[in-house]
């Protein structure tokens, strides 16, 4: 029972340090002389640390407890069809040692799985030579459907040979450390939820807007997962009956519309039929027609690219509204490519339709805000992840 009481001390202050012996308290509801006990435990393992002094309220300060930073490690990799992104983190979450290996579908099964063995490898050799550490947890974050009490990656959007993949069994085999795999957009949502600027909301959706189209959902404080698999399917919302063929098979499906595949095509299909446009004006030197440089023409004026983020952000607007007047949420949170290009351009439609198609005693005063964690939500949601399961179970940081 004592160990329980412990592991339940240390994940909070973990999630809520540093906090004094006192707030710690009140926040578990054990009395002060248990909490002092079982934080001398702690102290004496070298798994917390005591950072300094509370603001006086007129008496004593109160000293302030926090995890050790230097306890241990982890390894978070995001496989996503951008590529393989890893790092480490210590066990404060900061991200160390980003590493970035491109990765085509075209190689195959076997050679992504071998592509995520050399990136943790590596991270792991990162661990033991550079920081003198231990990797604590191994997190990955993946797109597309996963089943994460079973550990399989169910599918990968777009990778047909993707199927029913024992990830996490095959890194433990390998590694022989622990390892939580889940969808990489709830690993974010989970990292908005635990230290993003908006955590003190209790119902928040977060749309990750790039390639795939992900939805991530805090219900009441907690992030939403369903019964099966994870939730947030968001791209695979139908907006338009008999519209464009999807990868999953149905017809009209939103990432067919407005994700950064569905801008690109409707780009490249006008600039084909000869439609005036400046947009490969913005095309990097390979000339490769991309997301962004159709986000940056439109920016700059060109109508043809004006076009078709308007018409992408109506598309997106329409979805986000009939999942407000649903879920009736305080804050929607935006990340990814598509979020992010051309200054947050693609926000601007959505926010106009919104107006028009959520109801208006449902949609007012909601917060319109982007990612906490810029360009890097994707590897802290991972590292994230990793930590808060590290936490959670402290009985499983090896395999046997």
């Amino acid at each position: 029972m004592m160990h329980k009481r412990t592991d339940s001390v240390l994940f909070n202050i973990w999630k809520e340090g540093p906090i004094s012996r006192g707030n710690l308290s009140n926040l578990i509801n054990l009395n002060l002389p248990t909490i002092s006990y079982l934080v001398n435990e702690l102290l004496r393992s070298g798994e917390i640390i005591e950072v300094g002094f509370a603001l006086s309220t007129g008496g004593r300060k109160a000293q302030l407890l926090d995890v050790n930073p230097n306890f241990g490690r982890v390894v978070a990799l995001e496989f996503s069809s951008k590529g393989i992104m890893s790092a480490t983190a210590d066990l404060k979450g900061r991200i160390y040692n980003e590493k970035f290996d491109a990765f085509s579908l075209r190689d195959g099964k076997n050679r992504a799985i071998e592509q995520i063995y050399q990136a943790i490898g590596h991270q792991i050799s990162y661990i033991r030579r550079d920081d003198k550490q231990e990797a604590k947890k191994i997190g990955v974050g993946i797109s597309g459907l996963v089943d994460e009490d079973r550990g399989i990656s169910v599918g990968f959007p777009r990778f047909d040979e993707w199927v029913e993949v024992p990830l996490k069994q095959l890194l433990e085999k390998k590694f022989g450390i622990s390892t939580i795999m889940e969808n990489h957009i709830c690993a974010t949502t989970l990292a908005e939820n635990i230290f993003g600027k908006y955590k003190d909301f209790s119902n928040i959706l977060y749309f990750h807007l790039g390639p795939g189209l992900g939805l991530g959902i805090i219900i009441n404080g907690n992030v939403y997962k369903g019964s099966k698999f994870n939730v947030g399917e968001f791209g695979h919302t139908t907006v338009v009956e008999n519209g464009p063929i999807c990868y999953c098979g149905n017809y009209g499906c939103l990432e067919t519309l407005a994700s950064d595949y569905a801008v690109i095509g409707q780009a490249e299909a006008a600039l084909r039929e000869g439609v005036n446009s400046r947009i490969s004006d913005f095309m990097g030197k390979d000339k490769n027609l991309t997301a962004q440089a159709i986000f940056y023409a439109a920016a700059d004026g060109d109508r043809l690219a004006h076009q078709i983020v308007e018409r992408a952000g109506q598309y997106l607007g329409t979805g986000i509204a009939n999942l407000i007047n649903i879920l009736a949420p305080e804050v929607l949170i935006f990340g990814g490519t598509m979020a992010e290009a051309g200054d947050g351009l693609l926000i601007q439609p959505i926010c106009r339709t919104l107006k028009s198609k959520a109801l208006q005693r449902l949609g007012k005063d909601i917060q319109i805000k982007m990612s906490s964690f810029g360009k890097q939500e994707g590897i802290i949601g991972v590292a994230t992840l990793a930590l808060y399961h590290y936490y959670i179970n402290r009985q499983s940081k090896e395999v046997r």
